[in-house]
């Protein structure tokens, strides 16, 4: 059988690894390079020999471990995590589409004002890498096209879905080969395998043809850096904001059926939404979702009572209550039928095996061939990791995250 080109590129990739991570130390820290690509809605059980064998041959030969989302397992708000360090309740973007009573507004994903992601504290990475005198390039990652105290990266791109996976590689390309001004880091957002799940499911002929085009851009991308000579002094993270699961028409929740629509407003979607009932509703809005949560297999909770462990109570964006369909359901607010009989969503719990995330790291600051294997880690965990990467002054920016994974992951 004749091996695919980009799968023969990063085979020699690995083969030279052991020089990769023999990189002198000096050189290293002179030019710290990251290059941070998210697969959206990539399951951490895509990663397979047969479906995805660039990555897979990169696992074995960096580090790896069961990377889980933040509540509420949704593409902002965990994009938006990675990026900071933060809580969901802590930077903000709470949602997707979320209302924000001091405004008085509703954001969705199309909305670039700066008022909603800089609240004076959340400092995505690529701008402390600016802060630090380094350059960063962000290709269509959530928040990547706005100002944070008046400051923005040096290269971004705002989200257009019509672009090729391999024309996005190539403009990061650029950036990081000006000879004015290269970027360093770079944040590079690839809107699939997640597109096609929602629409077909997780595990359809679409979305597992679409993972592995998503394995041939991890090999674009390494044959592209090797041609530029910045393959040896480059660290590249694959991830994903979280997993998928299944869903059919049987399995919905139409809440009209539960509660008329004068009663209340809802903000959100798919498995975890916002409910914001009418002046003087409250209660009834309230007992009337309770009464009929069980029967309709989604929990309900007040804004107080959101199970700790999520840490999605402390913001004004989260609404007054709070509705989490149980796995394998989707909360909707119709009696629109899907035009498949199964598709894909997330949302809700982010520790069920379906939202595992993948992570990869790879390159001269990570060890090699090293998988955790005991116990699993956040997102938000990441931070302190890229931080290190890039020399920066972990302690003097507020996160999340822990350091804990430091000593594990890196040289």
């Amino acid at each position: 059988m004749k091996m695919n080109k980009h799968i023969k590129i990063s085979l020699l990739f690995l083969l030279n690894l052991k020089s990769l991570i023999a990189f002198s130390i000096s050189q290293r820290d002179s030019i710290p390079r990251l290059i941070v690509v998210s697969f959206d809605g990539f399951r951490g059980d895509y990663l397979t020999p047969s479906l995805t064998p660039t990555l897979w041959a990169i696992k074995r030969n960096g580090v790896t471990g069961q990377m889980f989302p933040l509540f509420a397992s949704k593409t902002f708000p965990n994009h938006f995590s990675i990026a900071t360090g933060l809580y969901e309740e802590s930077h903000g973007i709470v949602d997707n589409q979320m209302y924000d009573p001091e405004f008085d507004e509703i954001f969705d994903k199309t909305n670039l004002d700066h008022k909603w992601w800089d609240n004076g504290y959340s400092l995505p990475l690529w701008i402390a890498n600016e802060l630090s005198g380094q350059t960063s390039g962000v290709m269509m990652w959530p928040g990547c096209c706005t100002e944070y105290g008046k400051l923005t990266s040096t290269y971004w791109h705002k989200y257009n879905e019509s672009m090729s996976f391999e024309d996005r590689a190539d403009i990061v390309f650029d950036w990081m080969t000006r000879p004015d001004n290269p970027a360093n880091l770079v944040f590079l957002y690839i809107n699939q395998p997640d597109s096609l799940a929602h629409v077909y499911g997780p595990f359809s002929e679409q979305v597992l043809e679409i993972v592995s085009e998503t394995d041939k851009l991890a090999a674009y991308l390494l044959e592209g850096l090797a041609a530029r000579d910045l393959l040896e002094s480059t660290n590249i993270i694959f991830l994903s904001d979280h997993g998928m699961t299944e869903v059919t028409n049987y399995n919905t929740i139409n809440l009209t059926n539960v509660l008329n629509t004068n009663l209340f407003r809802h903000f959100g979607e798919s498995q975890t939404v916002g409910i914001l009932p009418r002046e003087g509703k409250f209660n009834q809005v309230y007992q009337m979702l309770r009464k009929n949560a069980r029967k309709n297999h989604y929990k309900v909770y007040l804004k107080s009572q959101v199970p700790q462990e999520y840490f999605y109570r402390d913001n004004r964006r989260i609404m007054p209550i709070v509705i989490e369909a149980e796995p394998g359901y989707e909360v909707t607010f119709s009696d629109w039928v899907h035009k498949t009989p199964a598709w894909g969503n997330h949302g809700n719990n982010n520790t069920q095996p379906d939202m595992r995330s993948v992570f990869i790291g790879v390159g001269p600051s990570f060890r090699k061939g090293f998988e955790l294997k005991q116990g699993r880690f956040f997102n938000i965990d990441l931070y302190p990791i890229m931080a290190k990467i890039l020399n920066l002054d972990i302690d003097y920016y507020k996160h999340n995250g822990t350091d804990k994974l430091t000593k594990k992951f890196l040289v």
